[in-house]
């Protein structure tokens, strides 16, 4: 008489082990710890965020002070034509130290310049009252755009477009985090699944081995047929065929979740083999479909991204419009000029000359700190294209592609309000298949013992036995299979609500 089908509780499954072969048990958080840590992909994505950061600072940096020096020498002999020039030839030697620095403003489009110029000029001309003589100049200008670059200009719109590009990629990395979790999760489960259908498979191979030892014994003392006894042997190859195909899908799906943990070609991880020990476990759900798609519509990262564009947009609508505007800049500029130098004074036009007082660049220093010599000077300059106007085409461009824009996130948002509806939809009917599952693997153990009992009594033949047996394995697979679906319909019902594919 064949034994009875043992209980068998789903969840308690090892993988198949090569000799020599280390097993990993690994527990769902701690695959998905590892993921969010090791993950290539997931680096390489937060690093976009360093890069973003450094590309705001180089837009800001557009703002920073500039200095510049120049240090020159000039000695020029100059022949002329009148002797009032001072001279049949006139050598000069002039060495200059100027020093400017220009600072751009980060608001209204302004920019400020400070220059400090020095000469000393050494010269043979018989008319020149201070030799050496030093002149020093201070120059404080400020010019301000009156129209166009008032409100933005490039500078600043660019400094403007990069923060909000440092935000999308930061969005970026979210929604790779959460779609990474999804990830693990449904292949920790699938690779669960793949390994207890393995187990199921093998046992269902000892059943039918162990019918096909009962119908040859039956062969032998006349109770059943030489049929019979082919029959069970091809319901074994049969079985032992869905087994070898088990263990593939199990490889495979090991293989697939290992890629989402490994640090690189040469991780231990790789040889291997992992065993999930976590059991699927029925979660309750309430699917309260208005507040998944309010939070959607608010949170989602994928349409978050696309507000973020549409202000870049805005952006560059408003910089269009004011580089179409007529450059209108008004300047205003101070300055203080000292000179420094020996002081002579001649009898007579180009007479022998005579010192009165000794001086030097100091001189003109304390001329300048006393105000001597001031001017100040305010202008209006107005720059108007004649002609098509190529900034006007840009900005109205510019308006095209924010309503273009505008257009594709309304229709964005309208597919999440139908991917969020069919994804709880998805946990409703999901949990409604593992009940039926159930319920189904019940009635299938009874039927199975039933035809058992007939069968030990010679009530059933082996045919039908055989059939038992497969309608309660493909019932014990789809109890599983079915909470895995509702698990992972569950994951996607939350993963929609915070990130887009």
């Amino acid at each position: 008489t064949m034994q009875r089908i043992e209980a068998y509780q789903v969840g308690q499954a090892r993988p198949p082990v090569d000799a020599g072969v280390e097993v990993l048990d690994l527990t769902l958080g701690a695959a998905i710890e590892r993921a969010l840590e090791v993950n290539l992909e997931l680096q390489s994505t937060r690093l976009n965020v360093l890069l973003q950061d450094y590309g705001v600072r180089q837009a800001e940096a557009a703002f920073n002070p500039t200095l510049s020096t120049n240090l020159s020498y000039n000695n020029a002999t100059q022949q002329t034509t009148s002797q009032l020039d001072g001279g049949a030839t006139i050598i000069n030697k002039r060495a200059t130290v100027n020093t400017t620095i220009n600072q751009p403003l980060p608001w209204a489009g302004g920019r400020l310049s400070t220059n400090f110029n020095n000469t000393r000029l050494e010269t043979d001309n018989v008319f020149a009252t201070r030799n050496p003589s030093y002149t020093s100049v201070v120059n404080l200008s400020y010019t301000q755009p009156l129209l166009a670059g008032l409100r933005l200009d490039n500078q600043r719109a660019q400094v403007q477009t990069a923060r909000i590009q440092s935000e999308i990629t930061d969005l970026q990395v979210q929604s790779r985090t959460f779609n990474l979790t999804a990830q693990v999760q449904s292949l920790y489960w699938g690779l669960k699944t793949a390994i207890e259908q393995i187990e199921i498979q093998r046992r269902n191979f000892e059943q039918a081995r162990q019918l096909l030892g009962e119908n040859r014994v039956r062969e032998q003392v006349g109770r059943a047929t030489r049929f019979q006894v082919i029959q069970s042997e091809a319901a074994l190859a049969a079985v032992e065929q869905a087994q070898l195909n088990a263990e593939v899908q199990w490889r495979n799906q090991e293989l697939a979740l290992k890629r989402l943990l490994l640090r690189g070609a040469d991780d231990p991880l790789l040889k291997q083999t992992i065993n999930p020990v976590d059991t699927p476990q029925l979660l309750p759900e309430e699917v309260d479909l208005d507040a998944a798609i309010e939070r959607a519509l608010g949170e989602r990262t994928d349409l978050r991204q696309q507000r973020e564009q549409q202000r870049i947009s805005r952006i560059d609508v408003d910089l269009a419009r004011a580089n179409s505007l007529p450059s209108l800049n008004l300047t205003a500029g101070y300055s203080l000029q000292g000179v420094g130098g020996d002081l002579f004074q001649r009898d007579n036009l180009g007479g022998a000359p005579m010192l009165i007082s000794a001086g030097g660049w100091r001189d003109g220093l304390q001329s300048i700190a006393d105000f001597d010599s001031p001017t100040w000077n305010v202008a209006l300059n107005a720059s108007v294209p004649i002609g098509a106007n190529p900034a006007a085409a840009a900005r109205e461009r510019a308006q095209v592609q924010l309503r273009q824009q505008d257009l594709t996130l309304r229709a964005q948002e309208l597919g999440v309000v139908t991917q969020v509806t069919s994804a709880g939809l998805a946990v409703r009917n999901s949990y409604l298949q593992y009940e039926a599952a159930l319920r189904n693997a019940e009635a299938s153990e009874l039927n199975l013992e039933a035809e058992l009992t007939r069968f030990g009594v010679g009530a059933a033949t082996n045919f039908e036995v055989v059939t038992a047996q497969t309608q309660l394995t493909q019932a014990r697979l789809s109890v599983l299979q079915a909470l895995i679906d509702h698990l992972n319909a569950i994951t996607e019902f939350e993963r929609v609500q915070r990130a887009g594919s």
